[in-house]
């Protein structure tokens, strides 16, 4: 095997850098601008729904993507943090505010090594083995759950964070309702109308 076949087996992203022209470079530039005003937001968010503090959600932001950029071999695929890895995450980080980046690190080091171990194995096809029932109730119960998480922030209730579990969260908010911020919640309200505005009017 070729030194040039082995360097793109072991770093696949090289192979991008063929024909890579300028106008490239710029759509690049236009496209990592337009991700990273989104992602900002979102790894704060994501930080706070796992039970860490809002700084690793921008470290999780942006630490996979330049590893992939060398490692992987999509260039269509989502790398960072989202909804779903911070909810089960959160699992992990719930025994204490010092202890939760530790647990998340080992986590995710852990998860690496399992992913890394499947690759060599070439056991991606296990996937295919879920059925889609069981994918599509897995999402749903997850999408309730990030969004009760969220109603206290709507509400402005302090104390709290995320991975409270779905009957833990609405106890807690229906035993604080006379603790409503109603300035976070009009501001909660009029950021969510008008995102769903503008979402029409595209």
């Amino acid at each position: 095997m070729k030194p040039v076949d082995v360097a793109y087996r072991l770093l696949p992203g090289i192979k991008w850098l063929h024909g890579y022209t300028a106008q490239d470079a710029v759509a690049d530039l236009i496209a990592g601008i337009t991700v990273g005003l989104t992602v900002l937001p979102q790894g704060l968010a994501y930080a706070t729904l796992a039970g860490l503090e809002p700084q690793y959600g921008l470290y999780s932001a942006f630490v996979g993507g330049i590893v992939y950029a060398f490692l992987g071999s999509c260039r269509q695929v989502t790398i960072g943090p989202t909804a779903l890895l911070a909810l089960m995450t959160s699992r992990h980080t719930s025994f204490g505010l010092n202890s939760g980046p530790a647990y998340a690190i080992l986590l995710c080091l852990i998860s690496g090594f399992v992913e890394l171990l499947m690759a060599v194995l070439r056991l991606g096809a296990l996937v295919d083995l879920i059925s889609l029932p069981v994918t599509v109730g897995f999402t749903s119960a997850t999408a309730v759950i990030i969004g009760t998480s969220q109603l206290k922030g709507l509400l402005g209730i302090r104390g709290g964070g995320g991975g409270s579990g779905f009957m833990k969260t609405m106890e807690s908010v229906f035993t604080n309702l006379d603790k409503i911020r109603y300035g976070d919640f009009t501001l909660g309200i009029t950021a969510i109308t008008i995102l769903l505005l503008l979402r029409v009017s595209i």
